[in-house]
């Protein structure tokens, strides 16, 4: 009726203003978001010709380091764009931009993206980009990709120059000779490590403080130290920058990438870490002193840090020390092979710089035993599936003197949950058979790195001499593993045990994903139950095989025989008395 007419002229009010605020919405985004480049296979090839210095973050929607990441990422590119604007920044303009790797699938494999968020820089219109190694936060991407974007040593020209750098800078390198060319290619060589300048001026020279042709110049350790070799000996000059620009026994905390990177970058030199409750107490400040003493022995040998429970409890966990921060059984000293990923824990929790010294030259003669990241083992351990810990590996498993199947799982592995049942009834099949069913959680204990566990879950058969075990490989399925186990050992299931009736044929699954011949074959080796035939009885696959093509040939001999027995066919009734009709009458057919 006409008391309705003004709903039309409403919703298209509601609709408009919807509209609108979209609008508006989209254009506040867009003018946030203009500053980062949205790059797609399309563009691509034109926004490297078009930018000098680009920085692509390959991201995915899903993915929460990319969240955490985008609104730092946005800070960057506008302080950028404004310090270009002001004059503030004077260099090559640097400009940030970002791909969505699940879409555009074919840049992410061409550059070689293997996780999220991954950051690369693109210089001079190159598709041979560089790692970005800087910091995740909008200041420091900014610091480090202003250095990154210049030239690889700023000419410090002024006093005032100096001291804001030493101000800003943990770490400088200072060059005051001539030969800068010759400077410039071994800053180049180590470009977003550390700062390096060169200058002429003394004044600039006394601020920094250099009497040396080569000094650094740093707020830790020693505050400044000079080179007493040559220019021209880069290997041992670069050698000399790296020993200096990380500091020793360095504090590492939960976020701090840049000291989490200066830790571990080098694999080819072990970690000497301290583990503390506290550096801030006066116990805590001495045995941080002793054992700082000693991280300065080892310079050069080993890479040091500390680490404390309240800050970081995640890096106590995962060097398996959760334990003593949760009870206060600190301090611990460790060293981390990173060769050989082996980890190896100083005795007592007394730590002075003899003792700490002592215990890495123990470490270098090969004197120690490792240490094992292990849960406790569990004080009931009767069950079908028997619970292993790093602490009982080789004794139960590797040299336990009897067959062991061990399965690795993680607590967070969809397939390790779906399997958990059937693992379960193959510790019930062999229980007091002579072959133990085993489990272990990988990412809580330390397992052997010949074991080679590199997904989960992981089946192995071992054969408890100390020999390499035998890796299982096929279906996940309780007739499958434990046909697996009874070929190997010899050992069979117990002759009172009948598995659940779903448990007793393979998933479908598991054998539609064979080819057809292997599906052949195994439907050759099942057992088959046979109508008439009383329960519990069955009859070899090969058998019924046998027989149905038997019963097909019997069927094809009988048809052939019956087709040839056949009279031929009379004529027609029809046709035979049309035939005497025209006899009778004198016609002819």
């Amino acid at each position: 009726g006409m008391q309705h007419r003004w709903l039309p002229l409403l919703a298209s009010a509601v609709l408009a203003a919807a509209l609108l605020q979209s609008c508006v919405a989209d254009s506040a985004e867009t003018s946030s978001e203009d500053l980062v480049l949205t790059l797609t296979e399309k563009n691509f090839d034109e926004a490297l010709s078009a930018h000098s210095f680009l920085v692509v973050e390959f991201y995915a929607p899903w993915c929460g380091h990319c969240k955490h990441l985008e609104p730092e990422y946005k800070k960057a590119a506008s302080v950028l764009a404004e310090q270009k604007k002001s004059g503030k920044y004077t260099g090559q303009t640097i400009t940030l931009a970002k791909v969505d790797a699940t879409v555009e699938k074919s840049l992410g494999t061409k550059f070689e993206v293997r996780g999220f968020p991954t950051l690369k820089i693109f210089e001079g219109g190159s598709d041979k980009p560089s790692d970005y190694e800087g910091p995740r936060d909008a200041e420091g991407i900014v610091t480090f990709l202003k250095g990154r974007a210049g030239p690889a040593s700023t000419e410090v020209k002024t006093e005032e120059e100096a001291k804001e750098l030493i101000e800003e800078s943990a770490v400088i390198v200072v060059y005051t000779d001539s030969d800068v060319d010759s400077w410039l290619k071994v800053a180049q060589s180590l470009r977003g490590k550390v700062v390096f300048v060169h200058t002429s001026s003394d004044s600039v020279k006394k601020a920094f403080g250099v009497k040396e042709k080569i000094s650094i110049v740093k707020k830790f350790d020693e505050k400044l130290v000079g080179f007493d070799g040559s220019l021209s000996d880069q290997d041992n000059l670069v050698s000399w920058i790296n020993l200096h620009r990380v500091e020793v026994g360095m504090a590492i905390q939960k976020g701090d990438q840049a000291a989490m990177k200066a830790v571990f970058e080098d694999d080819s030199k072990p970690n000497l870490f301290l583990f503390l409750a506290t550096s801030s107490t006066p116990s805590g400040t001495a045995t941080l002193s002793e054992f700082k003493k000693a991280a300065m022995i080892v310079r050069g040998k080993a890479i040091s840090g500390f680490f404390e429970f309240p800050n970081f409890p995640e890096a106590f966990d995962h060097f398996g020390l959760k334990a003593a921060g949760e009870k206060g059984d600190l301090p611990v000293v460790l060293i981390e092979d990173r060769k050989s990923n082996l980890r190896y824990r100083m005795e007592g929790k007394k730590v002075t710089a003899d003792l700490v010294e002592n215990f890495y030259s123990n470490f270098n003669a090969g004197k120690l035993q490792p240490f094992l990241k292990s849960e406790e083992a569990p004080t009931s351990n009767d069950g079908p599936v028997r619970t292993i810990v790093a602490s009982t590996f080789e004794s139960e498993v590797s040299k336990a003197g009897r067959w062991v199947l061990l399965e690795a799982y993680a607590p967070w592995c969809g397939h390790c949950k779906k399997l958990v049942p059937i693992y379960e009834e193959i510790g019930k099949a062999f229980q007091g058979q002579g072959v133990t069913i085993a489990k272990v959680d990988a990412t809580a204990n330390d397992l052997p790195q010949s074991l080679n566990i590199t997904g989960f879950p992981t089946i192995l058969l071992f054969k408890g001499d100390g020999s390499n075990p035998e890796v299982y490989s096929g279906e996940r399925s309780w007739k499958k593993i434990t046909a697996f186990v009874s070929s190997w050992s010899g050992v069979q299931i117990a002759a009172n045990y009948s598995p659940p009736k779903d448990m007793e044929q393979d998933a479908a699954t598991g054998s539609d994903a064979l080819p057809i011949h292997m599906r052949l074959i195994q439907a050759l080796a099942e057992d088959y139950q046979v109508p008439f035939m009383e329960e519990g009885r069955t009859v070899p696959g090969l058998y019924v095989f046998a027989l149905v093509l038997f019963l097909l040939f019997v069927a094809s001999i009988s048809l052939v025989i019956a087709c040839l027995s056949r009279d031929p066919p009379s004529e027609p009734v029809v046709k035979a008395a049309a035939s005497k009709d025209a006899k009778k009458s004198g016609k002819k057919d």
